[in-house]
């Protein structure tokens, strides 16, 4: 009789559970048997805007802690996130953490679809994944300007959730190295990253994709402590599914007595990443000032 009761309560929670994503079911033709995870394309075009970040090294080589907001620019995919990092520098080496705190998103129906989302409202509240990045100085020559080398460990958590389309709920990490020239008697800094970078897909048969980071970044100082600043962040990933994301990053901001610095920035997806939105950050140095490249 117990057998036969808990037999019962799991049939009845099976049922239920496919009840619920019964239009789920009939949206993407699922076979009865194949997991849902398999439907879902891994990429930066088809998940959220944070869930497969394009790793790159901090400005500062400076003690600070910040928090900052991203606010979509556009209507089929609307969102606003917030994300807390600290710096904390040792000698050469750089620890960087960064944790996408939270994200209010709302997606249209289509948007939803094309994802495989299993989130049938398109909308809601979640938190992100935590991501490492360790930067060691490996060479600096100050002699006619300032030339850096850096190589940096990147790490990404698995702690986004999947269901949304939002994360990947799977791990990643990066290696590369970036090179900084600022000519001498200028304000002016030049920066390169090259390497390799790996993220964990839910397939069976391709359970990662691993390709190329490249990013190019420029920035000039100017006077009462503003700063402009141009990025080019790329991948080149192995399936060609959408996973060669171009994103242009413009921002201006502005130091105030070395203590603190605001910063506005313009976020555009040039290829592979649908998005648009802009970022306002707020740092604050937990250092006294010094020469900084940003």
């Amino acid at each position: 009789m117990r057998r036969s009761t808990i037999l019962l309560l799991l049939s009845l929670i099976t049922f239920g559970a496919q009840a619920q994503f019964n239009w789920w079911n009939q949206t993407h033709n699922w076979d009865g048997a194949t997991p849902w995870t398999q439907y879902m394309t891994y990429s930066h075009a088809f998940l959220g805007p944070n869930a497969l970040p394009i790793p790159t090294v901090a400005g500062a080589h400076r003690n600070y802690a910040s928090s900052s907001a991203q606010i979509s620019l556009r209507g089929d995919d609307q969102f606003v996130n917030w994300h807390n990092e600290v710096q904390l520098v040792s000698g050469k080496t750089l620890f960087n953490v960064v944790h996408q705190s939270v994200e209010a998103f709302r997606t249209t129906t289509d948007v939803r679809d094309l994802r495989v989302s299993r989130g049938e409202s398109g909308q809601g509240i979640q938190a992100g994944d935590v991501i490492v990045n360790i930067s060691h100085r490996l060479y600096e020559n100050n002699d006619d300007g300032t030339r850096e080398v850096y190589f940096t460990t990147h790490l990404k958590t698995a702690a986004g959730p999947l269901n949304n389309a939002r994360f990947t709920d799977a791990p990643g990490y990066a290696f590369f190295f970036t090179g900084r020239w600022n000519p001498k008697y200028t304000r002016f800094w030049i920066s390169s990253n090259a390497g390799f970078q790996v993220y964990q897909t839910h397939w069976v048969d391709y359970p990662q994709n691993d390709g190329f980071l490249g990013n190019v970044s420029i920035t000039q100082r100017m006077d009462h402590g503003i700063g402009l600043h141009a990025e080019l962040k790329t991948f080149t990933g192995y399936f060609r599914d959408g996973d060669w994301p171009r994103i242009l990053n413009l921002s201006i901001d502005r130091n105030f007595g070395g203590k603190s610095r605001s910063v506005l920035q313009w976020t555009k997806g040039l290829n592979d990443y649908p998005f648009s939105y802009l970022s306002v950050t707020q740092m604050i140095f937990l250092d006294q000032p010094t020469k900084s490249p940003k």
